[in-house]
């Protein structure tokens, strides 16, 4: 096959950039994205962290174990002491969650400091308490239902925390 050598003298003035100038913007784009991932990940781990640290200092005694649980209602005086140190804690480790997260973890948070389950209710802590209902049906039989408080702080707390987990 024959070349027109008219042709040639435009391909040769053509400058080919070489490969690795070429490419040094996206390896540069891919570092910096793997630096804010990895930097992201890093400062989650780390709030993650703190997160659980507070958790465990301003519940010590109650959580995990209940080794100083107080007797008959004192539950609601000792989680109330401690309430603006668990709420600024919730509040500085919320942002590190994704959205869907946040909504689960504001119910999480709403389990665990109201009984009722409604936000206007800022603090309730009577289902941490130990009750026995009993209640009478139409035919005359008596149903008790006992509130195991201890179970229930447990079961609120190990949710709270599930959100902590390292990732």
């Amino acid at each position: 096959m024959d070349i027109d050598k008219g042709t040639l003298p435009a391909l040769t003035n053509v400058t080919l950039m070489p490969i690795p100038t070429f490419l040094a913007p996206f390896f540069r784009l891919v570092t910096t994205l793997f630096n804010r991932h990895s930097d992201r990940k890093t400062r989650r781990a780390n709030a993650c962290a703190a997160f659980r640290e507070s958790i465990h200092r301003e519940l010590q005694g109650l959580y995990p174990h209940p080794t100083a649980w107080p007797p008959g209602p004192g539950i609601d005086q000792r989680l109330r002491s401690v309430f603006p140190a668990l709420q600024s804690a919730v509040s500085i480790f919320r942002p590190y969650l994704s959205k869907r997260q946040q909504q689960q973890f504001d119910e999480a948070w709403l389990y665990y400091r109201t009984a009722t389950k409604r936000e206007i209710d800022a603090q309730s802590y009577t289902h941490y308490m130990n009750f026995t209902t009993t209640s009478v049906s139409a035919y005359g039989g008596l149903t008790n239902l006992k509130q195991d408080g201890k179970e229930t702080f447990r079961r609120n707390v190990d949710r709270l925390l599930s959100f902590a987990q390292d990732v």
